[in-house]
């Protein structure tokens, strides 16, 4: 997971801030946490992080790069988000983040087991590296048609797994929901990667992992490599994206008012 980049400085300074009304050390539920990008960001800064994912393998690279950054205020569970409510042996959490993984989910039912997870007074958090309705990396177009070439028209959400298009945005299907009073954050910023860099990014998605490729893995980076350097020779590639977080709170327990950005 060495490939996954960090999200904007300014998306978790966001997400922190929410913590304001909390205790010394807010407890926060990171579900759909993958390797654990946002969930170590979140510890680094005070924060006791219950990290969840249905992959064994997200976990064990979460696991590894806790350990090369010496975090150990992080706790990685096994567990469906729709089981958000049985995570709470503990107490109810603080806050619960889901970043970049938001479309994967039964979102409504993510919704109401977060409402049992969540604290009087706590907040739910979306963000992603790019916002609704924002222009992709330029290269995007390039690796949906390589998708394309060697996976077929069905888009996966795991080896034998068909992704289904989410019907309407987060943002609205949050505001149908217990956490409806809502507030925005959208801000710019730049990304880069080498082709080394680029190609080893598609091996953490669940569309073009290693299973998903079922032993084509080679093959298809080869091909890759031809096709991305072709189109930039200099093996820089670089976009100016915008990223979101989508904040939610129960409208009677709003401790605070948020301005919307």
């Amino acid at each position: 997971m060495t490939y996954r980049r960090p999200h904007p400085p300014a998306v978790v300074e966001y997400i922190a801030a929410q913590f304001d009304d909390a205790k010394d050390q807010p407890r926060v539920l990171d579900l759909g946490c993958g390797p654990g990008t946002l969930a170590l960001d979140l510890a680094e800064r005070g924060a006791r992080v219950t990290a969840v994912d249905a992959s064994q393998e997200m976990l064990a690279a979460g696991r590894d790069w806790a350990q090369a950054r010496a975090i150990r205020s992080v706790t990685w569970r096994q567990a469906d988000a729709t089981e958000a409510a049985t995570l709470t042996e503990s107490g109810l959490f603080d806050g619960a983040v889901i970043a970049d993984a938001f479309h994967w989910m039964d979102r409504p039912r993510v919704l109401a087991a977060l409402d049992q997870a969540v604290r009087p007074g706590g907040f739910i958090a979306v963000a992603g590296y790019r916002a609704p309705g924002t222009q992709r990396e330029w290269w995007h177009a390039l690796l949906e048609q390589l998708r394309l070439r060697w996976l077929g028209s069905v888009n996966l959400a795991g080896p034998a797994t068909a992704y289904v298009e989410p019907v309407g945005g987060h943002e609205e299907v949050i505001r149908r929901s217990a956490f409806s009073r809502v507030s925005v954050l959208r801000t710019d910023y730049r990304r880069t990667y080498t082709l080394d860099e680029l190609v080893g990014l598609q091996r953490t998605y669940a569309y073009s992992s290693a299973a998903a490729l079922e032993g084509r893995q080679a093959a298809f980076e080869e091909d890759m490599r031809r096709t991305l350097a072709a189109a930039c020779p200099d093996g820089v590639f670089q976009a100016d994206l915008q990223a979101s977080v989508i904040v939610g709170r129960r409208p009677a327990e709003a401790a605070h008012e948020i301005t919307e950005a």
